[in-house]
């Protein structure tokens, strides 16, 4: 027969109470250890890949609701004078280029200087142009090779050309603004005018696979958590 005696000094044991009780509290403490660990890297996932999504569902709607016209001119020339893509793909290169005459166009803002009155003048120019320009096209979200004011590559007897090559770095209607960078001649001194030619708008669209290839560092350090929160919990799990 069994000691009753021997059972209740059993159940009222404490060391064995102090035992289960450290246990429970062992769980408890690795258990949340593993949730602390767990929950980081999930919501560091979550930060780093939602927005991408979200960014270029946003601009695949923009770019199916939105009309985009080419290119606009700044200047009353004949757009053909522009030769830029009307769609183009994330991180990959295009030829954009510009040919113009300079001269015909130094004549045509020189008539108008001298008719205009003061302060109405074309994009606030003054005095004598010369036809020898040079030109410039920037964008916030490109990357162009032969930035800044560049000399004409052909300076042919009808007109100047130049030639660049750009990446397009985000999706979505992107703009280039196409400059001439003209120098005026007033009372013997010398200015340089920045005049706004034309803008061309572009629809880019998003490339994943590249996308993923130009931010590899996001998932290395996606990567990095992760091999940190594993190192981690086999510690405590040991």
């Amino acid at each position: 027969m069994n000691n009753p005696k021997s059972n209740h000094h059993q159940s009222n044991d404490p060391d064995s109470n102090n035992t289960e009780t450290e246990n429970t509290e062992e769980n408890i403490m690795k258990s949340s250890t593993n949730t602390s660990l767990i929950m980081p890297a999930a919501l560091l996932l979550v930060l780093l890949v939602i927005p991408f999504s979200i960014n270029s569902f946003m601009h695949m709607l923009a770019n199916k609701n939105q009309f985009v016209h080419p290119v606009i001119m700044k200047i009353p020339l004949d757009n053909s004078v522009i030769t830029a893509p009307k769609e183009a793909n994330q991180y990959q290169n295009f030829e954009v280029k510009l040919r113009v005459d300079t001269n015909q166009l130094a004549k045509f803002i020189n008539e108008i200087v001298s008719i205009s009155t003061v302060g109405t003048s074309i994009q606030g120019i003054t005095g004598f142009i010369s036809p020898k320009m040079q030109a410039e096209i920037t964008g916030e979200n490109f990357r162009i090779e032969n930035s800044g004011p560049q000399r004409p590559m052909y300076a042919l007897s009808d007109a100047s050309e130049w030639t660049w090559q750009v990446t397009p770095q985000s999706s979505g209607t992107q703009k280039i603004t196409f400059k001439m960078h003209v120098t005026s001649t007033e009372q013997d001194q010398q200015k340089i005018h920045d005049i706004e030619l034309a803008e061309a708008n572009i629809i880019v669209e998003s490339n994943t696979l590249m996308w993923m290839v130009y931010n590899w560092w996001i998932f290395a350090l996606i990567g990095l958590a992760l091999f940190v929160a594993w190192k981690m919990l086999r510690r405590y799990n040991v």
